[in-house]
């Protein structure tokens, strides 16, 4: 018998080299990683009542979509919202369809989701080095501050980032493999037309303009991607994102032209003055707040990235594997930072390329600037601990007589006004987060002296798992202070047909109302805001002072929900008016007055 060899073609010996069985350990890492987002997201998502704003927002416009039977229409106490697509409200109404319309189910596609980015983060790592590469780069992910934070709130950016790094993925993979090539880059358009659903157009402009950067600087990547652009894969993509968009324009003329003006111009021309308003972080602020969100990896990373910068980026040997998180940070950071409207969270989407990029430095970075970063971790967690000491006196000082409330960031504002006994409920959350960070940075230090970087960056992640789910605890017990969803609680057993419920606001700010409230309700003293709500005048739920009065001596019962700071006035005007003042329940920072005795 004669034995034959097998001829490889040149594609087949370059790009595509016969892969060996992954060994347990990799399946292992990843279950791993896979279990700690589940508990990390998953087993949280009935922690706490909805926040206003975006979660609001979301969710009680599926809820109504839900109600009214229109699936492509979504409302804000019957106004139309358009801003956003409409892919993450079907994903919520396809949760309510399973598991009833509740918390945990408004929250379980965001979760799902931030699960899917973490394991893809995995899958790419992987694919750029190794399955330990992956690992690290997964964990990164996962176990920092913003992960926790912002992984689980309500909004697109979540959903956003793990089709944009799902795209990021089916471009790595087609860049590697020439035989299934095609269908990997279809993957890529597909991903990237449901980025476009979920937030806009900007789902494909993303993942194209890291392709583009790599193409600039890596001949290889300008040939393999050159089938990328094909005008099929583009057909496709028209065809799965422009449905929608034409049917909001059919149904309410010049809704594009209002989205172009809001979404683009809009932010283009609120650059300059983003500084001091809120429609924008300042720049410096946007900088800031990422030095948390990406706690404690950037701390950790920081001592090799300043004294060692050469080692561990390595910009004279730069390959397509290290260039890919930078050029992903470039396009998700660099624009924020220097044009158009930004908030802290929209950097979300390039996450993943930080994690991939800090998991390479952090096995680069010489052993004593390890141990540094570990050790800065450990200080960061002793300043923690002092906070839990002087949190007691902090509040007092906070609470007293020289309080005052005056500063740029309207979340630093809603906070000073939450009252001392919430904050001193936060102590044990402190005390949890400081004892996790010192103890595990205190065992990173000694598996990094005896050179086990891999383990040492898994005890610095291990260390994030009860800081963030402490914190995420925190946030479900500061709820009160942010949701209307007691009020709504109060109010829902006592509301007939013809009872009116007014919020004193905006909708924004009242948006969790929408979601809890089995009722509409008016709006009065509303201020103006930015978002664009497209509505007709017989829908409007807009309501003056006059109005309201007049509503006010009817038989039927009228609600009114003010905050606290607004009772004085309140008082005095229906005391004058009426004689009569009524307050029937605080619910966290508001308050509900009735014309009802």
């Amino acid at each position: 018998m004669v034995a034959g060899a097998q001829t490889l073609r040149i594609e087949e010996t370059l790009l595509e080299p016969q892969a060996i069985s992954p060994p347990p350990m990799r399946h292992a890492l990843l279950v791993f990683l896979l279990a700690l987002a589940a508990l990390s997201h998953l087993a949280t998502i009935g922690w706490g009542d909805l926040y206003g704003h975006t979660e609001g927002q979301y969710a009680g416009a599926a809820r109504e979509m839900i109600e009214s039977h229109h699936w492509l229409l979504p409302t804000n106490d019957g106004l139309p919202r358009l801003r956003k697509p409409p892919l993450l409200y079907w994903l919520m109404i396809g949760s309510f369809k399973l598991f009833g319309i509740n918390t945990a189910a408004a929250r379980l596609p965001i979760a799902l989701a931030t699960i899917a980015t973490v394991a893809l983060t995995f899958l790419i790592g992987e694919r750029l080095a190794d399955y330990w590469r992956g690992f690290l780069a997964g964990l990164i992910y996962l176990c920092s501050v913003g992960a926790f934070l912002l992984g689980g709130i309500i909004m697109p950016e979540p959903l956003f980032s793990a089709f944009v790094t799902a795209a990021m993925f089916c471009a790595v993979c087609g860049y590697q493999r020439r035989r299934y090539r095609r269908w990997w880059f279809l993957g890529f358009w597909i991903c990237a037309a449901l980025a476009s659903l979920t937030k806009g157009v900007h789902g494909l402009l993303f993942p194209a303009g890291v392709i583009g950067l790599l193409a600039i600087f890596f001949r290889e990547a300008r040939v393999r991607f050159r089938q990328l652009p094909h005008w099929s894969y583009l057909l496709i993509f028209v065809l799965l994102v422009a449905p929608w968009y034409i049917w909001a324009e059919s149904t309410f003329p010049s809704f594009l032209r209002q989205l172009v003006m809001v979404e683009w111009v809009g932010h283009l021309h609120s650059a300059p003055a983003a500084a001091g308003s809120d429609n924008g972080v300042p720049r410096l602020h946007f900088v800031a707040l990422h030095f948390l969100w990406w706690f404690p990896w950037l701390l950790a990373l920081l001592p090799g990235v300043l004294f060692s910068w050469r080692r561990v980026i390595r910009p004279r040997e730069m390959e397509f594997a290290d260039a890919l998180p930078l050029c992903w940070m470039t396009v998700g950071f660099v624009p924020l930072l220097l044009i158009g409207q930004r908030q802290d969270y929209y950097s979300m989407s390039m996450w993943s390329g930080f994690a991939l990029w800090a998991a390479g430095v952090w096995l680069r970075t010489s052993r004593n600037l390890r141990m540094v970063g570990a050790a800065l971790v450990g200080v960061i967690g002793a300043l923690v601990g002092g906070i839990a000491l002087v949190l007691p006196k902090f509040v007092a000082g906070a609470n007293g007589p020289h309080a005052n409330g005056d500063t740029s960031w309207t979340t630093l504002r809603a906070l000073h006004r939450i009252p001392g006994a919430s904050w001193l409920g936060l102590r044990p959350m402190f005390i949890i987060i400081a004892s996790a960070l010192v103890f595990c940075s205190a065992a990173a230090v000694y598996l990094v002296l005896t050179r086990r970087p891999k383990l040492a960056c898994l005890a610095l992640a291990l260390a994030m798992l009860p800081t963030g789910l402490s914190m995420i605890d925190g946030v479900a017990r500061m709820a009160p202070e942010f949701s209307l969803a007691e009020a709504a609680r109060f109010l829902n057993p006592r509301l007939h047909e013809h009872d009116t419920v007014i919020y004193e606001g905006s909708l924004d700010a009242g948006s969790s109302l929408i979601f809890y409230l089995n009722h509409r309700f008016y709006l009065l003293n509303e201020p103006p805001d930015d978002e664009m709500h497209i509505a007709s005048t017989n829908n409007n739920v807009a309501m003056d002072e006059d109005l309201m009065l007049e509503k006010w001596g009817d038989a039927d019962d009228v609600y009114l929900i003010v905050e606290q700071q607004r009772l004085p006035y309140w008082q005095g005007l229906l005391t004058e008016r009426f004689h009569i003042y009524h307050q029937v329940d605080a619910c966290g920072r508001h308050v509900i007055l009735s014309n009802q005795l």
